[in-house]
């Protein structure tokens, strides 16, 4: 089984650094005929800069790498080059104790990622495969090493670590809980204050989940553009204004801000409130599918998952969340459950980081297919949380 990674659209993304960057190298090389000669220094320095350019450029369009998984050999090899294998390493095939599959949130310079690795206490530290910016994609190519390898995946993604054995990798979710004779009758205690309201009905059960009251500080990304929209009015448009031009022009300018610079912000505040308040969550669970119905941010979705496509059901918890965390350089220590939330190394969680995370609320309820993941519930109460997923695995499984 061969991996291979680069090329395509990276390599599409790459080629602009690249042309950019051969082109700054050739003006102080007078290739590129200049007006002024800068000195000798500063010639230095654009063709280094350019240099730099040429390289990130060269480095994303001719760069590749791949992994090959040889069970006839007992071998992996893991190699990387420019568009031929230049440097290998391998590693024996037995090292390998199971396959894993993370994520990993973008910022606002980077997309998020599914990094799926293989992994085994013979190796330094895990071989890392691809990192999928999609979720199916990721669950493909980690199912389909697991059932290569013959080793377990480990699916730490959401929060909470599921551990699924290769021979059972497409069971649905309400099998895997028959075969292993899981408790699912077990109701906890209905929390006495909820946000949530539960129609029964004759083959299954809805959920209402109500929007979470807004308190003023949700309401503070939208005084910005009402802030915009005050300082175009009362500074900027008098000042433009008072300026002599014919009065055409003067028109133009007067329609054109305030209808894109007063108006168009104005009227992105109230659409604003008037999506918080109107945010709703709908889940239909019956014996034979799931459907979640929801308006966030003034779009409404409806995404329906089949029981028999179900495979994974989980709510996951703070402490869950904590035991999933991956510092760099921090080496994990497994203390087992103390019934105290811990870092990797063994240290208790700082106390201003728990309170913090009680804060932003639960994670909800998270379901996936190999086709699609809907996750629901988020911010409500834990003890809610858990009570909603008792409910939907008992109609689900029983």
């Amino acid at each position: 089984m061969e991996i291979r990674g680069g090329g395509g659209c990276i390599a599409i993304f790459g080629l602009p650094f690249l042309l950019a960057g051969l082109f700054v190298m050739q003006m102080p090389l007078g290739i590129i005929p200049m007006k002024n000669s800068p000195g000798t220094l500063p010639s230095l320095f654009v063709f280094l800069f350019g240099a730099v350019f040429a390289a990130v450029g060269a480095a994303l369009v001719f760069g590749r790498s791949g992994i090959i998984l040889d069970r006839s050999r007992g071998r992996i090899v893991q190699w990387y080059g420019l568009l031929v294998p230049m440097k290998r390493t391998e590693y024996l095939l037995d090292s390998i104790h199971q396959v894993e599959m993370n994520f990993l949130s973008g910022d606002s310079d980077s997309a998020a990622t599914w990094p799926v690795k293989i992994s085994g206490e013979g190796l330094a530290r895990p071989i890392s495969v691809l990192q999928p910016t999609s979720f199916t994609e990721a669950r493909h190519l980690a199912e389909e090493l697991a059932r290569f390898l013959q080793k377990p995946l480990v699916d730490s993604s959401t929060g909470e670590t599921i551990i699924r054995d290769h021979e059972h990798l497409d069971e649905s979710y309400r099998d895997r809980v028959r075969r292993t004779s899981e408790e699912v009758g077990f109701l906890p205690p209905e929390p006495p204050t909820m946000r949530s309201r539960v129609e029964r009905t004759g083959d299954g059960l809805i959920i209402h989940i109500a929007e979470q009251t807004k308190s003023a500080i949700h309401y503070i990304p939208l005084l910005f553009p009402l802030v915009f929209a005050g300082f175009v009015a009362w500074f900027f448009l008098p000042a433009l204004l008072s300026r002599g031009m014919p009065d055409l022009f003067r028109y133009i300018f007067l329609g054109f801000i305030g209808l894109f610079f007063i108006a168009g912000p104005v009227v992105s505040a109230l659409r604003g409130v008037y999506h918080l308040k109107k945010e709703f969550e709908q889940i239909t669970v019956t014996k034979a599918f799931l459907r979640v119905e929801a308006l966030k941010q003034g779009k409404r979705t409806t995404t329906e998952i089949p029981v028999t496509e179900l495979e994974d059901l989980m709510a996951p918890t703070i402490r869950g969340s904590i035991n999933t965390i991956d510092v760099p350089g921090m080496k994990k220590v497994p203390l087992g459950d103390t019934d105290t939330p811990r870092m990797p190394d063994g240290r208790p969680v700082p106390h201003f980081l728990l309170s913090l995370m009680k804060m932003v609320g639960s994670k909800g309820i998270i379901a996936r297919s190999d086709k699609t993941m809907i996750e629901f519930a988020r911010g409500l109460d834990q003890a809610e949380v858990n009570w909603i997923f008792a409910l939907i695995r008992k109609t689900i499984a029983e």
